[in-house]
């Protein structure tokens, strides 16, 4: 496989990641790796820690050759949408071989069977059972797979398998040509809190530590010295509070309906978010009592973040418009191949471009400039004055 998709965050991007990189160029064979990057926002539903430009050069300078931006509609999205999006963008690149995603379990098969499963079972009584019983979605599902196959249900708690299982019904969906590529995801989970004594931390950790006041440099067991010189500073999730108070409140006047549009938006999620005054509590406090048994954390940050960022649910049900250059390896071959082989208009300068392809993608970019300003007193570069990371041939 000579062209490589990866799709990731880099939140920040860490040994692990560099790691990665490294092992698809060794055991493919890889001539090229394309890194299609969540933007400022990410799926966890929170800003990222640093903006997409600082996370491109990181990626570029860890080894990959191309980045490309998932635009925020899919970026915050579930991890069926989430997938859906970035595979949308892997296939219209016209010259990806394959896709190499990390995962707990990196047997392809087993990975397969399990995407099997979550297709044949999303519509059974079992899980519409699950429903009616304040379930949500995925817990319905997962307890209706444990009844017939509790140790794909166990597989399915891990959350790089289930993204992984996304990533394989997004390309059969779409009937790619794409191969899927499973490779066993090493270090912490997300989800652990602690940095480990040796070996490669899980970015969640590293964000989490740097919240707690560790500096850049006391984390160079687990960053590339890249990544270290570029955390100029961090942003974190209640960085939002402000901005998204203001936004509730605005919305807050015209009753619950006004928070149905947007995308994983519920009747009884509206209506809930409408009675607990949401304007008078920070990120972390609303998230925490709004959540509830059928709508996960996850959930209620991702309907809080389309709130803030203005995404509605029909902006997920298109695919994107465009490909937008974010950074470059200047010896690489691919962007040239990318030239040669896009389906969709490529985009490197953003004031060149059609507007109607970069919808949500500039107002996204508007709020994180907000939010990094307020919380650090930086000034990005305005959205329109941006052009792509390049990294130079070195001499």
């Amino acid at each position: 496989m000579k062209n490589v998709a990866v799709i990731a965050e880099y939140n920040p991007f860490h040994k692990g990641h560099q790691g990665h990189i490294e092992k698809i160029k060794r055991e493919f064979d890889a001539e090229n790796v394309l890194v299609i990057l969540s933007g400022d926002f990410v799926q966890r539903g929170e800003p990222a820690l640093i903006d997409k430009m600082r996370r491109t050069q990181m990626a570029l300078e860890g080894g990959a050759d191309l980045v490309v931006e998932l635009p925020p509609a899919f970026a915050t999205a579930s991890a069926e949408v989430f997938a859906r999006g970035a595979v949308a963008l892997a296939n219209a690149a016209g010259c990806i071989d394959g896709l190499a995603f990390g995962a707990e379990c990196d047997d392809l098969s087993t990975l397969e069977r399990l995407a099997d499963l979550s297709e044949d079972m999303k519509d059974q009584e079992d899980v519409k059972d699950g429903l009616k019983q304040g379930l949500s979605y995925p817990a319905a599902l997962a307890a209706a797979i444990r009844r017939q196959d509790p140790e794909a249900a166990d597989l399915l708690r891990q959350p790089n398998n289930v993204l992984a299982v996304e990533y394989i019904k997004a390309l059969r969906r779409s009937g790619s040509g794409i191969l899927p590529a499973a490779m066993k995801r090493e270090g912490g989970l997300h989800r652990d809190g602690d940095l480990p004594a040796e070996g490669p931390a899980s970015a969640g950790a590293i964000r989490r530590a740097l919240q707690n006041g560790a500096a850049p440099e006391a984390l160079r067991a687990y960053l590339p010295d890249s990544t270290i010189s570029l955390l100029e500073y961090s942003i974190f999730p209640d960085d939002l509070s402000s901005a998204l108070s203001a936004e509730l409140l605005r919305l807050s006047g015209q009753g619950p309906k006004a928070f149905l549009p947007f995308a994983d938006s519920a009747p009884e999620l509206a209506e809930r978010l409408y009675n607990l005054s949401p304007y008078l509590m920070n990120f972390s406090e609303l998230t925490e009592r709004l959540r509830t048994k059928a709508f996960t954390e996850a959930r209620v940050r991702r309907f809080l973040i389309h709130i803030l960022l203005g995404i509605r649910k029909e902006a997920q049900s298109v695919p994107p418009a465009a490909l937008r250059i974010l950074g470059l390896k200047e010896e690489s071959s691919l962007p040239g191949r990318l030239r040669k082989s896009a389906a969709l208009p490529l985009i490197t300068k953003v004031a060149d471009a059609d507007p109607a392809l970069l919808e949500g993608v500039a107002s996204a970019h508007e709020r994180y400039a907000q939010l990094v300003y307020f919380a650090t007193g930086r000034r990005l570069p305005d959205f329109y004055r941006q052009s792509p990371v390049i990294l130079r041939k070195k001499s």
